[in-house]
């Protein structure tokens, strides 16, 4: 069975294979037109734009699908492969320009891209790339008269929907303990060292349950001499909850 890793390794191997192909079949018609003057053929046209179309899509697609395979999960991968899309965005501006430049051999129509042509990559590079190299491969996108749908219009921010039965047990187990704990403090007004130390650690653990349930992000950070604790989320009011003393703080 193939990982989404190995998914992601076998795309990238095919991307390279594409972009061989294509740039071994288009160099020695530039060379040829470079030092003889010699334009190429209809039949070689054709296949530079057949060769090129399937190189610029698989990698428009597999942006599409990167981040369903996880790779976008790792920061140094989805920045090296956005750099990989600025590379490819500005093959393909070359790419056009030089079919444009034959466009007689085409009989004078050459097909125009669609307006959300490489919207996947534009918005790859827009979101982890900085903002003046984009914005360059942008406004070159614009001089040529190329689709940018990608950099004006950002994609849909991905959804998790929590499992229902993870929202129920949560708010059964937080409201459960947070009742144990009640009842205990009103019966153990006063507990000993080792009997608040458990009610606290329980308090926490229901707090937390009950918070995983409630929309929202809550970020944390302490550092002391001995360890810094950086937690988000349900786990950041666990810590908080723990590391606060009410008891103390009302007595000091």
């Amino acid at each position: 069975m193939t990982t989404n890793e190995q998914s992601v390794i076998n795309a990238e191997s095919d991307i390279e294979k594409l972009k061989q192909a294509y740039v071994n079949y288009l160099n020695p018609i530039v060379i040829r037109i470079n030092e003889r003057g010699e334009n190429p053929s209809l039949q070689e046209l054709l296949t530079c734009q057949q060769l090129g179309a399937s190189f610029f899509n698989f990698v428009e697609n597999f942006v599409g699908n990167s981040g369903l395979l996880g790779a976008h999960a790792n920061g140094k991968w989805v920045t090296g492969f956005a750099e990989t899309c600025h590379s490819v965005l500005n093959a393909y501006i070359t790419h056009v320009n030089f079919l444009r430049s034959h466009s007689d051999s085409f009989g004078g129509s050459l097909e125009k891209p669609n307006v959300s042509a490489y919207a996947n990559m534009q918005r790859m590079t827009k979101e982890y790339l900085p903002k003046d190299q984009w914005q360059e491969l942008e406004s070159s996108f614009r001089k040529n008269n190329l689709p940018i749908a990608g950099f004006k219009y950002a994609g849909a921010k991905d959804s998790s929907e929590t499992p229902k039965w993870q929202l129920i047990t949560g708010l059964i187990v937080g409201s459960l303990f947070a009742l144990i704990i009640l009842a205990a403090a009103i019966f153990i007004p006063n507990p000993t060292v080792t009997q608040f130390f458990i009610f606290r650690g329980v308090f926490a653990v229901s707090l937390a349950a009950i918070a995983a349930i409630i929309p929202g992000l809550l970020n944390f950070e302490s550092r002391t001499q001995q360890f810094s604790i950086q937690a988000t989320g349900a786990i950041a009011v666990l810590i908080i909850v723990w590391l606060l003393n009410p008891p103390a703080l009302v007595g000091s």
